[in-house]
């Protein structure tokens, strides 16, 4: 009895491993970056800084790094993009990473627009796509408080008020009291 649930059971836990793959972890890359300005104008020029970390088990080989920033034509006619190659030997580790930097001038024409970096990671075993945030802006954001001299008047005005009214309420309360004096002196009779 035993050798008849024996042998089903041997033939497909067998058969199971011969037709499994193997399990392996997998490869991954994470890209982190950032600009070295919080804001640009048109015409400026900025660097971009960034990293491709292995955050996987296997050995990984960097093949290639595009970037596109947002003014990118894919017709090719403005620019707007960079491929970086690596050499051959660019091994990025398991847990270590690879950095670069890449310079870019912001365009003087209507093309100049914010919006996200891509940064596209080509490896031998994955790939992967980030975006980095890159702020465009026509004039720098000052925030300025106008009508200053009005709310200085105002504050002026309310403070001026509160004195007076202060000053009324208590020559009022003096009033009162010296009235309620004379009041209980003149109901007085003398013996």
């Amino acid at each position: 009895m035993k050798e008849r649930i024996l042998i089903p059971l041997v033939v497909l836990v067998a058969a199971s491993l011969a037709f499994s793959p193997l399990c392996s972890a997998l490869p991954n890359v994470t890209v982190y970056g950032y600009t070295d300005k919080s804001y640009y104008r048109p015409g400026d020029t900025g660097t971009l800084k960034f990293w491709v970390y292995n955050s996987g088990t296997d050995d990984l080989i960097l093949k290639n790094l595009t970037i596109l920033y947002p003014w990118y034509n894919p017709a090719g006619l403005w620019g707007g993009n960079q491929t970086i190659i690596p050499s051959t030997s660019t091994v990025i580790s398991a847990g270590q990473n690879w950095n670069s930097t890449a310079s870019f001038t912001v365009p003087n024409d209507g093309r100049a627009m914010g919006g996200s970096v891509t940064i596209d990671v080509i490896t031998d075993k994955v790939n992967r796509t980030s975006y980095v945030s890159l702020t465009v802006t026509s004039s720098p954001y000052y925030f300025t408080l106008q009508g200053m001299d009005l709310l200085n008047m105002l504050v002026g005005t309310m403070v001026a008020l509160m004195i007076v009214l202060v000053v009324i309420m208590v020559l009022a309360i003096l009033v009162y009291q010296h009235k309620s004096r004379m009041m209980w002196r003149s109901e007085e009779k003398p013996h």
